[in-house]
């Protein structure tokens, strides 16, 4: 069964999370080193603050909530890490060149449009801790559906990001979202999903964490993202869905802002 740890790190005030945040990962498993080569903490002020992905060598994807008001230079990307409070031999900490939220993105409460570009000061190295993600629409046919999230999120309501990377199964990625009103869930652009167990749930910190899938649109089973964390109505009932970033819907703005994304160096299937 999956459990929770309590970290006790700083205190939250100090790490300068995103407005009106409240996602966290609640009941998972800590990652191992390559296992999610993918995932990228944001930090603001040393402090992290958010999740996202690697599009390509000088792209990261995020949620526009994550950087909204924010200025490049106070912002940081580290690539390949597992902990937050001990350098990793492998990690790469990048500094920002520029930051490209979605022009509809809505801050109100619908928070519509969620997702945002971050323009890297330099390549990423690829290698065993760092590599892109393809991402695509959920596989509707997958059964189960093989889905998991992954981020640095509290493990408790209002509190602190974790110590260590930790990823859960999420294994309802269809969820009707009746928890949430009209103007909170817009399905063409969002996704609503979550655990029926009741055992997993991402919370504050997560947002702009990504939800991948093993789907088999190809030959092989591959190992996609399908959205990033956005909101959720807090993590203590952790049968409520959570809303994510529905990233299909934004081919043509993420192709024309970011360019193509590479194949990846090593296969992803296993993941």
């Amino acid at each position: 069964m999956l459990y929770a740890l309590i970290f006790a790190v700083l205190v939250a005030s100090v790490s300068g999370a995103p407005n009106g945040g409240t996602g966290r990962l609640i009941g998972g498993t800590q990652a191992s080193r390559g296992q999610f080569p993918f995932v990228v903490s944001i930090s603001r002020r040393d402090q992290h603050i958010c999740g996202g992905f690697i599009y390509n060598d000088r792209w990261v994807v995020t949620t526009a909530k994550c950087v909204h008001n924010k200025t490049q230079t106070e912002l940081k990307v580290t690539v390949g890490a597992l902990s937050l409070i001990t350098p990793d031999p492998e990690e790469q900490i990048i500094t920002i060149l520029d930051i490209v939220e979605f022009y509809l993105y809505d801050p109100t409460v619908s928070t519509k449009h969620d997702i945002a570009l971050i323009e890297l000061s330099r390549p990423i190295v690829f290698g065993e801790t760092a590599q892109p993600i393809r991402y695509d629409e959920i596989d509707e046919l997958a059964t189960p559906f093989d889905a998991s999230i992954v981020g640095w999120g509290a493990t408790f309501e209002g509190g602190v990001p974790a110590t260590r990377l930790r990823w859960g199964p999420i294994d309802n990625l269809m969820d009707d979202c009746k928890a949430y009103g009209i103007d909170e869930y817009v399905q063409n652009f969002m996704i609503c999903a979550g655990s029926d167990s009741g055992t997993v749930s991402p919370c504050q910190y997560d947002e702009g964490t990504p939800l991948i899938q093993k789907a088999n649109y190809g030959a092989v089973p591959e190992t996609i993202v399908v959205g990033i964390m956005s909101k959720n109505q807090g993590c203590t009932d952790l049968t409520v869905p959570s809303i994510y970033t529905r990233l299909a819907t934004y081919y043509s703005w993420l192709l024309q802002t970011a360019g193509q994304q590479p194949a990846p160096t090593r296969s992803l299937s296993q993941l």
